[in-house]
């Protein structure tokens, strides 16, 4: 399809994708690769407006690595940060969420499906603390 092309070659020209489930799974799991992993990448189900949206990790549960502090909460948080920004309307409260992420991220740390040399290998749990602290100290 020319969309997966064109989402992997030159992705910052779009803002929003709207497609179906399966060729939405497609194209999240090609995506997650342009960041690294798919536990960077939030996602949402914003359906006709008429009611709330489900918002969440474009990544599934895990069960592989349930319970060894390995899983990446940054979707998560990301993915918080979208419902706040489109269905609650508390932009600046999404900014914040938004901007911890990146303090943690400039700061080095990094989870191991996102690790590389000289940064600081960390676990779910810790990445989590990172996180809180950044927000409080917002």
């Amino acid at each position: 399809c020319p969309c997966s092309h064109v989402v992997c070659r030159w992705p910052k020209q779009f803002d929003t994708i709207v497609t179906g489930n399966m060729f939405g799974d497609i194209l999240s799991d090609e995506a997650s690769m342009l960041v690294g992993s798919l536990g960077m990448l939030p996602s949402a189900s914003l359906g006709d407006g008429s009611g709330p949206g489900v918002f969440e990790p474009v990544h599934g549960s895990a069960p592989d690595i349930a319970g060894q502090d390995k899983a990446n909460p940054i979707a998560n948080v990301l993915s918080a940060a979208m419902m706040l920004r489109y269905d609650l309307d508390q932009p600046e409260a999404a900014e914040t969420l938004e901007k911890a992420v990146d303090k943690v991220l400039d700061a080095g740390f990094r989870t191991g499906d996102i690790f590389s040399e000289g940064m600081t290998m960390v676990g779910c749990i810790e990445m989590g603390e990172k996180l809180v602290e950044a927000v409080n100290s917002a």
